[in-house]
């Protein structure tokens, strides 16, 4: 009878950590400042956001510095109107999502950038 109920229980508790963990596991989490001023660190979890958007073809989202920089290459055939948004929804995204390191590191800048046919046709700064 106690083996039973011992294994019940065990089965229960295993089940809700690994339900935390999973749960834990599906939000993208803002990287860390590098160290080194030198060493660039790569947030592959807003990166990987940006390239899903119809628009963008590339992107690169990294921290450099005290820069947290948001790349994109746009396709030919986005208009002028919808690059505008996309940058500016994501610099907006960027600054919810690092406000943490704006406020420890002060000076951390935000660039978002967007380039189209070697152009760059977008250039957003949030400077704190």
């Amino acid at each position: 009878m106690k083996k039973k109920l011992l294994r019940k229980i065990i089965t229960l508790i295993s089940i809700l950590t690994i339900s935390a963990s999973l749960v834990a596991c599906g939000k993208p989490k803002p990287v860390e400042r590098p160290k080194d001023p030198k060493q660039t660190v790569e947030d592959k979890g807003m990166t990987k956001k940006i390239a899903k958007e119809k628009i963008v073809s590339g992107s690169k989202v990294y921290i450099k510095d005290n820069m947290i920089i948001a790349t994109m290459v746009i396709k030919k055939e986005a208009k002028k109107e919808e690059i505008t948004k996309v940058a500016n929804q994501y610099a907006q995204e960027l600054k919810k999502q690092y406000k943490n390191l704006q406020e420890e590191y002060k000076g951390m800048k935000i660039n978002v950038q967007a380039v189209q046919s070697g152009k760059n046709v977008a250039n957003i700064l949030i400077d704190k």
